[in-house]
């Protein structure tokens, strides 16, 4: 038995055990599989080497068959691990090379048992691992495509190096001219250790040097991505700032608008305001003077006064003020300057108020005005904003019904609930709306009134969005039109 080859053996042994668990230890910070299943491979090559190196200590038997596999096993581990420095290896590879290695096992496992002589099997030995190990070398080729050169080109010579030293001491045993005793001094052998060092350091070398350049780009990588999301972070909250700002400017242009649009359609309501104005004080005026009479009168008699008489002028010139005053307080909400107070409102209520306003006007022109409401339409908004809303379609429809003339004129207003949302409907039967008109609805600054601003539909329907509604009309020209106002119905837990 000579102890020279086998302390060579042993040698190498230790070296992939330190050279791997330097590896493990030293790249532990990564927690990465690969990492461990590099350092996990190469430590069963050092326990398949150390078995190699113990025939004589062990049974022959014990050293084909575990030797064998565990440095199939270390072989085939650190190739996986290559492969999985670019993702996943394909199933087809990893199917491949490992029935590869179970096929070159089962024979060698297949000629021990069999009786074949030692120096078969060293043949073996090194013609499959010559060819197996190429696999390093096209490892090496691709992984410079993607990774730090230097370590994919020590794969690579790597590879090159293991396939060439056992390629030689294969032909050499075939040649009659190589050792076929395992622990025999021979020139193929002192060949093969060499190659056997200096592969195994490269190899260990290009697989940091790879793996740390690969952890080192994904660094950056992820560095780079939270700068650009630090970066549309910024700008997102600029342009939300810059959105906040524009919301602003437009309730604000809203605002001013409501007033200008109320304030244009003043002389519209100016008559209906007068005359609902001068019947309160026109009785008050009336009833001030039956009092100055019936106190002259009892003065000139020297009697007392009619007290229920007095008591029922008195109590009716109390309503009639109330009354009149009822009316500025309608006017005065109608052209206040809203600040955008959501409060919790009942639609009847609502569209009431606004009716009062053009009560006249539709009795001047002769128009049959029908109002339905469901019970509970309550809704969450901004009272001088949707009252506005309901004028202006008041206003269009009272105007579409004049114009038409040739028609008994019919003012339809319905209130009901849809699901979670109410619907005011305001519906004439005026002569429509042409499709060529259809699409100009509620533009800006378009109106085919004389007098009109082109503002009253688009404001409207600007201010039902900013309430979560949608105003929406349908008309059959030469029969009537629908204008349509959705609105979220404000539920009776929210209510209370």
């Amino acid at each position: 038995m000579n102890l020279n080859v086998q302390t060579i053996f042993w040698m190498d042994a230790f070296m992939y055990l330190m050279l791997h668990a330097a590896i493990w230890y030293g790249l532990a910070r990564f927690r990465s599989p690969v990492v461990v299943m590099w350092s996990a491979s190469g430590i069963l090559s050092a326990l398949g080497l150390c078995v190699l190196g113990s025939r004589g200590w062990v049974s022959t038997d014990v050293v084909v068959v575990a030797g064998q596999f565990f440095m199939a096993a270390g072989n085939w581990g650190r190739q996986v691990a290559l492969r999985s420095l670019n993702g996943q290896p394909s199933s087809t590879w990893l199917w491949v090379s490992g029935g590869l290695n179970i096929g070159y096992l089962a024979i060698s496992y297949g000629l021990h048992f069999s009786g074949s002589p030692e120096s078969t099997l060293m043949l073996l030995f090194y013609a499959y691992y010559s060819l197996n190990c190429l696999e390093y070398f096209f490892s090496g080729r691709r992984i410079a495509h993607s990774h730090d050169p230097k370590g994919a080109a020590s794969i690579k010579y790597a590879g090159l190096i293991l396939s060439v030293t056992l390629g030689i001491k294969a032909l050499a045993m075939m040649a009659g001219v190589g050792a076929v005793d395992l622990y025999e001094p021979s020139w193929d052998h002192t060949l093969v250790f060499i190659g056997q060092f200096t592969a195994i350091m490269m190899l260990c070398v290009g697989f940091m040097q790879i793996f740390v350049d690969q952890n080192h780009r994904s660094k950056i990588a992820v560095e780079q991505q939270l700068a650009r999301e630090q970066e549309r972070a910024t700008l997102a909250l600029q342009h939300s700032q810059d959105l906040s700002a524009l919301l602003t400017e437009r309730e604000e242009i809203i605002r001013q608008l409501t007033l200008s649009n109320k304030s244009a359609g003043m002389g519209a309501l100016v008559a209906s305001f007068a005359h609902e104005l001068n019947q309160p004080l026109a009785a008050n005026l009336l009833h001030a003077e039956l009092i100055q009479a019936k106190l002259e009168e009892a003065e000139r008699h020297q009697s007392m006064p009619h007290t229920d008489i007095l008591t029922k002028v008195a109590n009716a010139m109390v309503q009639d003020t109330q009354r009149a005053a009822d009316i500025i307080r309608k006017l005065r909400n109608l052209f206040r300057m809203s600040r955008g107070e959501y409060t919790s409102l009942n639609l009847d209520e609502l569209v009431q108020d606004v009716l009062e306003l053009v009560r006249l006007k539709t009795k001047q022109a002769d128009i049959a005005l029908t109002v339905e409401f469901d019970a509970n339409l309550r809704l969450l908004g901004d009272t001088t904003q949707l009252q506005q809303v309901i004028l202006n379609l008041l206003n269009n429809a009272i105007d579409a019904l004049i114009e038409s003339g040739d028609v008994k004129p019919e003012l339809r207003i319905r209130g009901k609930i849809l699901g979670d949302h109410l619907a005011l409907e305001v519906e004439d039967n005026g002569h429509g709306i042409t499709p060529e008109r259809a699409e100009d609805v509620f533009n800006l600054f378009k109106t085919s009134k004389s007098q009109g601003m082109g503002v009253g539909l688009w404001l409207s329907r600007s201010i039902v969005e900013m309430h979560g509604g949608r105003l929406t009309f349908q008309s059959e020209p030469g029969r009537r039109t629908v204008f349509t106002l959705r609105l979220p119905l404000l539920s009776e837990a929210s209510v209370a």
